[in-house]
């Protein structure tokens, strides 16, 4: 019994480590692999709705775990959820990558087109988005 709670312990951290680097990766990868592109946009927002998908994957396993033990701490945490979600325009949309300093943003095209727009830098005016790489058909990294 002792083994496989042990044994538990240290898969939850490999997976927790292998989740926090993944994204870092993903977007070394793309800044290697892709070419800039010439980008001219209409119109810029912050995209920090996305946090709530990602509070909601990340507290879901925690929820349901305290769920079986104790309903006052389930009530704390979905009180803290609730907090966060009312408060959700001041907070990054990803908060492994908001400690490295990355935002997210909607960002319209000229053509009308929108994507999402990480970035490092806090922009404001649309006019200062120039270059971009592309990695999918609806996300761009500055």
């Amino acid at each position: 019994m002792h083994f496989k709670v042990e044994c538990r312990f240290y898969q939850l951290i490999v997976i927790s480590f292998i989740g926090m680097t993944l994204p870092f990766l993903i977007l070394s990868w793309v800044n290697s692999q892709t070419e800039a592109l010439n980008f001219t946009a209409k119109k810029i927002e912050s995209a920090d709705y996305y946090l709530l998908v990602f509070l909601a994957s990340y507290s879901s396993p925690i929820i349901m775990k305290i769920a079986e033990i104790d309903f006052g701490l389930m009530l704390l945490t979905v009180g803290v959820i609730f907090v966060v979600a009312w408060v959700v325009s001041n907070i990054p949309s990803h908060p492994v990558l908001y400690l490295a300093k990355f935002r997210f943003y909607k960002l319209e095209s000229e053509s009308g087109m929108v994507y999402t727009l990480i970035t490092r830098r806090e922009i404001r005016n649309p006019k200062n988005i120039t270059l971009v790489k592309q990695i999918s058909n609806s996300m761009l990294m500055e």
